[in-house]
């Protein structure tokens, strides 16, 4: 029997994955629901990366954040400004475009006690804590550079230590258009093949459930709140259950942990 992952995330952004799912035999169908694109005016992005030194810290929120914003930033980086990113995804972005020892990069550790394979605000916030201590941004600016948006809770949080915080876009998520085969290849799936959801973040879901009310049928509709769903937060996992989902896997973000819960969804 096949058993097929449906990946969400948006293009490119499942390499390491996909080699997983491979390697455990199971088949991936990539239904990405969110397109990214560069934000439509740089012109801020610039201006902050003109005037990098004066950070005490700038946080990627996610890889797509870096690649977007590389072209932009000065090159060396400056070693006097350190650099924080939540997850090994945004660590080898980071690598690719040029960041690399001895320059100072601050994620969550897979080896820290309590936090293994945890990857997001929460973790980040936690290593920037033991790393540099947070009451050390008081009266200091820090740098986000993200989407268009996206949680508060980090830039809330090192307000709450005094820090300064500027939060800059660099690229736009938007609503995919799927085509005709990918279409045909998910009604396939939800006519009875086994098959299971990677969802990675609340904007895919509303994207899903809007893509499915414009495009499936009621039947189909129905099928799909019944797929198993796998998603690698607790934030994303509860906004999927209030959207109707029904079974509903929680797993770590690292892909080993994913392509577990992936394959134990599918039986």
């Amino acid at each position: 029997m096949t058993r097929t992952a449906v990946l969400t995330r948006s293009r490119g952004q499942s390499v390491s994955l996909l080699q997983t799912l491979t390697t455990a035999g199971m088949e991936a169908f990539e239904f990405p629901l969110i397109e990214l694109a560069a934000a439509p005016d740089n012109t801020l992005l610039v201006q902050v990366f003109a005037a990098l030194k004066r950070f005490a810290l700038v946080i990627f929120v996610s890889p797509a954040a870096i690649d977007f914003a590389s072209a932009l930033w000065p090159k060396p980086w400056p070693a006097s400004v350190p650099i924080g990113v939540v997850g090994p995804g945004s660590v080898r972005a980071l690598e690719q475009h040029g960041i690399t020892a001895p320059l100072r990069v601050i994620a969550p550790s897979s080896q820290d006690a309590g936090q293994a394979a945890r990857y997001d605000s929460e973790a980040l916030a936690a290593a920037l804590d033991q790393a540099l201590g947070l009451a050390s941004f008081s009266g200091r600016t820090v740098l986000i550079v993200r989407g268009d948006g996206g949680r508060e809770w980090l830039a809330e949080t090192l307000q709450a230590h005094g820090a300064q915080v500027e939060i800059v876009s660099a690229y736009r998520r938007m609503l995919p258009v799927p085509t005709s085969t990918q279409w045909a290849r998910l009604r396939a799936l939800l006519a009875g093949e086994s098959h299971a959801w990677l969802l990675t973040s609340s904007q895919g879901v509303r994207h899903l459930d809007q893509l499915a009310q414009t495009h499936l049928s009621e039947t189909e509709r129905n099928a799909l709140k019944r797929s198993p769903i796998v998603a690698p937060h607790a934030r994303i996992a509860e906004f999927a259950y209030a959207a109707g989902f029904v079974t509903i896997t929680q797993c770590h973000a690292c892909d080993t942990s994913v392509a577990r819960a992936l394959l134990s969804s599918t039986g």
